[in-house]
């Protein structure tokens, strides 16, 4: 990673010393607002001296500014971000948690490991795909940076809690009101993403984080989703065990695709991460029948046979689905197993 140092000298924008005390930052913030006030202009100097202010203000981002413009933080330092841990690799790059050194707030950056044209193209493309996306169950991106060593960076939210992937992994298979609630969160996510264009194309249990204490998920990676792909648009890539039948042919994909995935990966939770099971779409008997029909209709081999937004509310029909299956919608927040 590379080193920099903080992009302005925040005493300098409030006109004190290094070694001022709390009073003398409160009445040379005051003193300045005044002289400055906002005038919505480019480069409106009342912006930088509230930022700086909001810093120096806090002992703990002060202490923390401090050590940065000291030279004592250098390590895995990029621009206004640390490096605090690798969180994975794949094929594309790693993904690292890391912090905004002045605000002290956990961030994501996925790094692209390869340097090229085309390398930029994609990472870039998976920042478009998200840059308006407001949605609790989905990340924000925040920027894109080159880093020192030419690649690219997209730094995003960070989401803690473990996929439902490793919690499967940890504890075998889910219980099927659990498989419910994850899924109609899931539903949620995908609504709003659909409402917005965007097919997410790799729709698996590696790529939702489930927030246990909040009974929330959340979808991320969004390295191969298309935004409002047409007729002709090809598919970026995908799992090879999650991908519906018309993106292993290599043809568009559409919502309805991204419904198939999730219907396979209803089926991982629910069968402990057994593959072969997965693959032969065998469904366990012990699933409540309205919840094994619910997720019959997700993996129709055709994509316009399977359940439509233009017709029916699929996040509307899985509460149905709870009620008849579980005699409610709602599970008084019972915790998942620990990991």
């Amino acid at each position: 990673m590379g080193k920099s140092a903080p992009q302005s000298d925040l005493y300098a924008v409030l006109r004190v010393h290094p070694r001022a005390e709390a009073e003398v930052i409160e009445a040379a913030y005051r003193a300045l607002s005044t002289s400055y006030p906002p005038s919505g202009a480019k480069n409106d100097p009342s912006v930088a001296i509230a930022e700086a202010y909001d810093t120096l203000s806090d002992p703990d981002k002060r202490d923390r500014y401090d050590a940065v413009r000291s030279g004592k933080i250098k390590d895995d330092l990029v621009g206004e971000y640390r490096f605090l841990e690798e969180i994975a690799e794949g094929g594309f790059g790693k993904t690292f948690k890391a912090e905004h050194v002045m605000l002290g707030e956990l961030v994501c950056i996925k790094q692209c490991s390869r340097i090229s044209p085309q390398a930029d193209a994609i990472l870039i493309a998976e920042a478009k795909a998200m840059w308006d996306l407001r949605h609790y169950s989905i990340p924000s991106a925040h920027t894109v940076m080159r880093l020192d060593d030419g690649s690219l960076a997209l730094v995003m939210s960070y989401i803690p809690g473990a996929t439902l992937a490793q919690y499967v992994e940890k504890h075998g298979r889910m219980k099927p009101e659990h498989v419910a609630w994850i899924t109609e969160r899931s539903l949620n996510a995908l609504m709003y993403l659909h409402d917005n264009g965007v097919v997410h194309g790799d729709f698996k249990p590696q790529n939702i984080i489930v927030q246990d204490k909040t009974h929330t998920v959340v979808l991320v990676d969004f390295g191969i989703s298309l935004v409002k792909p047409t007729k002709g648009t090809r598919s970026k890539g995908y799992t090879d065990l999650f991908a519906p039948p018309e993106q292993l042919a290599g043809n568009t994909i559409i919502p309805e695709s991204d419904f198939y995935s999730l219907g396979v990966t209803m089926l991982y939770a629910l069968c402990g991460g057994d593959l072969g099971r997965v693959e032969r779409r065998e469904i366990p008997k012990d699933v409540p029948d309205p919840l094994r029909r619910f997720i019959a209709r997700l993996l129709v081999s055709e994509p316009l046979e399977r359940p439509r937004w233009e017709n029916e509310n699929l996040f509307e029909t899985i509460q149905k689905v709870r009620q008849q299956a579980f005699g409610r919608t709602r599970t008084g927040m019972e915790p998942l197993p620990q990991m």
